[in-house]
């Protein structure tokens, strides 16, 4: 069923709707935000709690009790990140209040969609338009995190050979582009196996290799736009 349908058989928001999603969405990305925050505060308290142990054998009972402040400043972390986390999952209880359409999985300021099970098997071009009548487009992937995310997500469906990604030579045989227009290496070292005159459009497979496909053929996609 496509998104589109889904969206139009739905209640239309009102204003009082539209006013709630956007504060529900603003908590939501300041409670990621700030647990992040504390998460990586506390890291670097339990490093610096961890050298001091590692030299208690050469400083005297002043050490000791700075070891037992950061030991306490590094609980502190933990309380804030156990109650950041509880406002998240409150936030996030209310489908008006999602970062993301329905159907589609938040990463790091991100929205992807997954077509496998829920769009038919489409061609490249027409995996292309699907995307961009949903105000995204074929993901470009920009480091290896994000390839990590999008392998994670493949690993969770069976029998899943490949996705379509933005990534084409179409217009220049041999020069592959990213959907932005980016050249294939101007985000990561990556390269498309299988190259020829005849595979104009880029899959992605296991192991995160790329490789050259005929448009024409039918497979999954995966869409990206910002949340």
């Amino acid at each position: 069923m496509d998104l589109r349908n889904q969206e139009d058989d739905g209640k239309r928001d009102t204003p009082a709707d539209s006013g709630c999603c956007q504060m529900c969405q603003l908590t939501t990305r300041v409670a990621v935000a700030t647990a992040t925050a504390v998460l990586v505060i506390g890291l670097i308290l339990y490093l610096v709690l961890f050298v001091t142990w590692t030299g208690a054998l050469d400083v005297d009972q002043n050490s000791n009790t700075l070891g037992d402040e950061l030991m306490e400043q590094l609980q502190q972390c933990q309380r804030e990140r156990h109650d950041v986390n509880l406002m998240l999952h409150t936030v996030t209880q209310d489908s008006r209040c999602s970062v993301c359409p329905g159907g589609w999985q938040w990463w790091r300021s991100h929205c992807y969609l997954f077509s496998v099970g829920l769009h038919e098997n489409r061609p490249w071009k027409e995996s292309a338009e699907f995307c961009v009548q949903h105000n995204s487009s074929l993901a470009v992937i920009k480091d290896s995190a994000e390839m990590g995310f999008i392998q994670g997500a493949m690993r969770k469906f069976p029998h899943l050979p490949f996705l379509w990604v933005g990534l084409t030579d179409a217009k220049q045989e041999g020069q592959w582009l990213w959907w932005d227009g980016a050249d294939i290496q101007h985000y990561m070292r990556v390269t498309v196996e299988w190259d020829d005159d005849h595979r104009d459009c880029a899959d992605l497979r296991g192991g995160s290799r790329l490789f050259a496909a005929s448009c024409e053929a039918y497979g999954p996609w995966v869409c990206k736009r910002g949340s």
